[in-house]
C-alpha cells in the first residue's frame, strides 16, 4: 500500500467543457481516507467568451452538489460558485464517497448546451474517495463447489478438439510489411467458436515471442487488428464468437436483437448462463496462442477493460500459464456487495441489489460462480488493476474487494479520484512488460 500513496497526487482535477464553461473539482485529502476522516471537496466554475482568452472564475452561479455513499444518494444541496464552494463529507465505515457538481441555470434546472453534433450536454464534474478500502470483504462466502464447477468446465472444453481456421487479411496501415494478420476461428465448447484477429511479426522465429491476448468490454463488435509494433503475438478476441470485419450495421443489429442484454441471458442457470460460453472462449483462446510455434513459453499477458477485464481475470484464474493480467475497471465482481455487513453497490452487471429490490433466487445462486472475487485465490500471476472513483458501472469498491483477495506480492492498483469508466493504463503497462 505504501507504494500506492506515492504514486498518486494529493488532489485531482476534472475538466468538463461546455461552450466556454469549465468546471474544476478537487479534494483537500488523499483518496484513501480513514474512517470518519473529513474531506473537503470543492468546485470552481470558470468562463471565457472566446477560445483565445484566459478562463476567469465565475462566482454566484448555482451548482447542484450530490453526494453518493457506496452507490446510493445520501444528500443533495444547491451551492453558489465562488471561494470555498464545496462540501465536507466523511464515512463511518469502509466504503466509497462520490460527489458530483452540476451547473444550474437561473431557474434552478440543470444547465444544458449543444455540442458541435447538436447533442445536448450538461456542465458537470465528479470526484471520489475511498475509506479504508483495505478492509472491504466479499458480501458472502465462496460456494463450496466453486472450484469443482470450474474444473469440470475445463474438462468439458478439453473434450472438444482444437481446430483453427486462419484466413490472412490486410493488416493495419502501420503494420504493413512488418506483421501478418489473420482472421481466426477456433472450435470451442458452447454454441460459438473463438473469433479474433491474430497479428504475427513477419519472419518470427520459433519460441521467440511473448504473447498478448486481449478481450473486449461490453457490447457487440468485431475484433481489432493490433496497431502495436512491439514484436509479440497479438490475439484480439471478440467476446461472442461472431464474424469479424462486418459493417457496423451488422453488429448494431445483433446488439438490438440476438445479443440484446446478453449479460442476463440464462442467468438463472449456472450451466446455461451466457458468460459460461464467454469463459470457454477465453480459455480456448489461450490454448490456441500457446500452441503457436512462435510463443516463447514464458510471457503470456491477458488484458482488457470492463467486461474485457472480467474475461482477463477469469482467464488468469483458469489458466496457470498466464504470466501477467493487466486490467482496467474490471466487471463481474462483488455481485453480493449489497449483502455485505455495510451494504454497497455491486459491480456490473449488477445481478441484484437488495437495497433496491428483491433478488431473483436463480440469479442469486448463479452469480457466485461468475464472480471474479471468488476466482482470486486461483490467480497465481501478477495482476495490475485500475479503478476510477467516478465509475458507477464497475464501482471501485468491487475492484478493491478483489484486490484484497489477491496475494500482496502479486498485486498492484492505480486509483484515479476523478476517473470514470473509461479509466485505463493497460496499454502503457503492457508496453512496459514487453520491453
Amino acid at each position: 500500500m505504501k507504494k500506492l500513496f506515492f504514486a498518486v497526487v494529493l488532489f485531482a482535477c476534472c475538466w468538463c467543457f461546455a461552450q466556454e464553461y469549465r468546471l474544476e473539482v478537487k479534494s483537500d485529502r488523499h483518496w484513501n481516507l480513514k474512517i470518519n476522516e473529513k474531506v473537503h471537496f470543492t468546485a470552481r466554475l470558470l468562463y471565457r467568451k472566446n477560445s483565445g482568452e484566459k478562463f476567469q472564475e465565475l462566482t454566484g452561479r448555482k451548482l447542484l452538489c450530490v453526494v453518493n455513499n457506496d452507490g446510493l444518494k445520501v444528500s443533495e444541496k444547491t451551492l453558489l460558485s465562488g471561494k470555498n464552494c464545496g462540501i465536507v463529507s466523511s464515512l463511518p465505515h469502509p466504503g466509497w464517497i462520490n460527489v458530483k457538481f452540476t451547473l444550474l441555470d437561473d431557474s434552478g434546472k440543470k444547465f444544458e448546451y449543444k455540442d458541435k453534433k447538436g447533442t445536448k450536454k450538461q456542465v458537470s464534474a465528479s470526484i471520489g474517495a475511498l475509506v479504508e478500502p483495505e478492509k472491504l470483504k466479499p458480501g458472502t462466502k465462496k460456494p463450496d463447489d466453486f472450484d469443482a464447477f470450474w474444473d469440470e468446465q475445463r474438462r468439458i472444453l478439453d473434450k472438444v478438439p482444437m481446430k483453427a481456421q486462419l484466413t490472412e487479411v490486410e493488416p493495419s496501415s502501420r503494420q504493413k510489411g512488418k506483421f501478418h494478420c489473420y482472421d481466426v476461428q477456433i472450435t470451442c465448447a458452447g454454441d460459438m467458436p473463438v473469433s479474433g484477429y491474430l497479428c504475427v511479426p513477419r519472419n518470427a522465429k520459433p519460441k521467440s515471442l511473448p504473447a498478448v491476448v486481449s478481450f473486449h468490454g461490453a457490447g457487440v463488435r468485431s475484433s481489432y487488428k493490433s496497431i502495436s509494433l512491439t514484436p509479440a503475438l497479438y490475439f484480439d478476441v471478440n467476446s461472442h464468437g461472431i464474424p469479424n470485419g462486418k459493417p457496423k450495421k451488422y453488429y448494431d443489429s445483433l446488439s438490438k436483437k440476438e445479443l440484446y442484454a446478453y449479460w442476463y441471458r440464462n442467468a438463472n442457470d449456472r450451466e446455461k448462463y451466457y458468460f459460461r460460453g464467454i469463459f470457454f472462449r477465453a480459455m480456448r483462446a489461450l490454448d490456441y496462442i500457446k500452441s503457436r510455434p512462435e510463443w516463447n513459453g514464458k510471457v503470456l499477458i491477458v488484458t482488457g477493460s470492463s467486461m474485457g477485464g472480467a474475461q482477463s481475470l477469469g482467464a488468469a484464474a483458469l489458466d496457470p500459464q498466464v504470466s501477467h493480467c493487466v486490467v482496467a475497471v474490471p466487471a463481474l465482481m462483488d455481485h453480493y456487495g449489497s449483502l455485505a455487513e455495510i451494504p454497497r453497490a455491486p459491480g456490473w452487471p449488477r445481478f441484484f441489489d437488495v437495497r433496491r429490490r428483491k433478488a431473483d433466487p436463480g440469479r442469486f445462486k448463479t452469480a457466485a460462480y461468475y464472480d471474479n472475487v471468488f476466482m482470486a485465490d486461483r490467480i497465481k500471476c501478477k495482476v495490475y488493476l485500475t479503478a476510477g472513483l467516478d465509475d458507477g458501472v464497475c464501482v471501485p469498491t468491487s475492484i478493491y474487494v478483489l484486490y484484497n483477495q489477491l496475494p500482496e506480492k502479486n498485486r498492484s492498483i492505480e486509483i484515479y479520484p476523478t476517473g470514470k469508466h473509461s479509466t485505463s493504463h493497460s496499454k502503457v503497462k503492457i508496453f512496459q512488460l514487453l520491453k
